[in-house]
C-alpha cells in the first residue's frame, strides 16, 4: 500500500507534528510511505533522517508561484500512491485538485482546523469533496458539525484522534534546574501556554486572568507563552497596558516547547474555538492538570474538576476565577493533575492513531 502525506512544510508544533508522528508510524507498520512538502520543509538534515520517511520537497516559492500545481500533479503521476491523504490549506485545495488530476484512487482529507469561507473556496470545497473518499476528524462532535456544515455524509467522515509522544519522566531536580533556567522564583505559580499567537488562540484573557490575579494581591502568578504568531507584538502591548508586562513571558516559538511543561503548575487553554490541541495533549501527558475556556468539545478533554478546570466564559475574570480555584488547592490540584495524565494517555495514543489510519487505508 503506497500512501503520500501532502502537506504545506514540516515545521510547527500542532498538524504538522501529528504528520510527522504519522508518517514514521506507517512506515514502521509496513506502510510504503513518502511525505510531499509543497513549501520548503523546513527541517534539516538530521530531523529529516531522523523521520525516516522519504520526503519530497517541491519548494513552492510564496503563493505567487503557481507552477508548483504543475510540479506537484507530476510528482503524484510518478509516485502513484494509492492514497493521498492532504493536509491543511495547501492539501485541501491545491493538494486535492492534483490528486484528482493525477488520477489517484483514494484521497482523504484531515480537518484540522477552519478555513476562511467566500464563494470561490465554497464552489471549489463542493466540487473537490465530492471527489474525496473520507475525511478525517478528531471527536465526535467536530464529525457531526463537519457533516451538517458541509453536507458530508457521516458515513465519510472518520473519527481518529490525534496522537502525541509522551514525554520522558523528569525528576524533581531536573524541573528545579528547568524553574531557574526560564527565571521562576521557588514559589512562582507559572501558568505555561504553547502554541501559536493568533486571535483563535485568545491569549489576551490569559493576560486579563493574570492582572486580575495581581489587583486580587496575587504576586506569584506568572505567565509563559511559547509561540509566535501575528498578535506577538499586540499582546505584549497589552500586557504593558495592563501593568503585567514583568508578569508574563514571550519565549517566541520554541522546538522544545513540550519539554518546558514539567517547569509548569498549570497548562492554559484559553482558545475561542479548538479541535484536538495537541500542546494540551502533551501537557496532559507531562502532569500538567488544564485549566481552559469552554470551547465547542472540551468536554472530549478536559472534565471540570476531575481532569482539569474549566472557566465559565472566555474572558480574563472567568479564567482568573478557574485559576484561582487550581491556586488555592493545591492537593486537588496534584490529583486533577494525575487523572489528567492518565487520560492523556489513553487519548493521545500515538499507536492508536496510526493503527486507525492504516485500517482506513486498506478500506479504501
Amino acid at each position: 500500500m503506497r500512501v503520500v502525506q501532502l502537506v504545506p512544510n514540516l515545521v510547527g508544533g500542532g498538524a504538522e507534528a501529528v504528520v510527522r508522528l504519522l508518517s514514521s508510524g506507517l512506515a514502521a507498520a509496513g506502510v510504503d510511505v513518502t511525505i510531499v512538502s509543497v513549501y520548503p520543509s523546513g527541517l534539516a538534515e538530521a530531523e529529516l533522517e531522523q523521520l525516516g520517511v522519504p520526503v519530497i520537497d517541491l519548494g513552492r516559492q510564496g503563493r505567487g508561484d503557481r507552477g508548483y500545481f504543475r510540479r506537484l500533479a507530476g510528482t503524484l503521476r510518478e509516485l502513484r500512491p494509492d492514497v493521498v491523504h492532504a493536509h491543511l490549506h495547501t492539501g485541501q485545495y491545491g493538494g486535492r485538485a492534483a490528486a484528482l488530476l493525477a488520477r489517484v484512487p483514494a484521497i482523504v482529507l484531515t480537518i484540522h482546523g477552519v478555513e476562511p469561507g467566500g464563494p470561490i473556496r465554497w464552489l471549489a470545497d463542493r466540487v473537490l469533496n465530492a471527489g474525496t473518499a473520507r475525511f478525517v476528524v478528531f471527536t465526535e462532535a467536530q464529525r457531526l458539525r463537519f457533516a451538517a456544515e458541509e453536507h458530508v455524509s457521516p458515513a465519510r467522515i472518520a473519527v481518529i484522534p490525534n496522537g502525541a509522544a509522551p514525554p520522558p519522566a523528569v525528576s524533581s531536580a531536573t524541573r528545579t534546574e528547568l524553574r531557574a533556567s526560564l527565571g521562576f522564583t521557588p514559589d512562582t505559580f507559572a501558568l505555561y501556554f504553547a502554541g501559536r499567537l493568533a486571535p483563535q488562540k485568545n491569549q489576551g484573557a490569559a493576560i486579563e486572568a493574570v492582572a486580575s490575579l495581581r489587583a486580587s494581591g496575587n504576586e506569584r502568578v506568572r505567565l509563559v507563552l511559547a509561540g509566535d504568531g501575528p498578535l506577538a507584538e499586540e499582546l505584549r502591548a497589552r500586557a504593558d497596558r495592563l501593568g503585567v508586562s514583568d508578569r508574563v513571558d514571550f519565549l517566541g516559538f520554541r522546538s522544545d516547547a513540550s519539554a518546558l511543561a514539567p517547569a509548569m503548575d498549570l497548562f492554559v487553554v484559553p482558545s475561542l474555538w479548538e479541535r484536538m490541541p495537541l500542546a494540551l495533549g502533551e501537557a496532559m501527558m507531562a502532569g500538567l492538570a488544564p485549566v481552559t475556556t469552554p470551547w465547542d468539545g472540551y468536554e472530549e478533554f478536559v472534565h471540570d474538576g476531575e481532569t482539569g478546570y474549566v472557566a465559565t466564559g472566555f474572558d480574563g475574570a472567568a479564567l482568573a476565577a478557574a485559576i484561582r480555584r487550581a491556586y488555592d488547592d493545591d492537593a486537588q490540584r496534584a490529583a486533577i493533575a494525575t487523572r489528567a495524565q492518565t487520560t492523556a494517555r489513553a487519548q493521545f495514543d500515538v499507536s492508536a492513531m496510526v493503527n486507525a489510519h492504516v485500517a482506513l487505508y486498506a478500506s479504501l
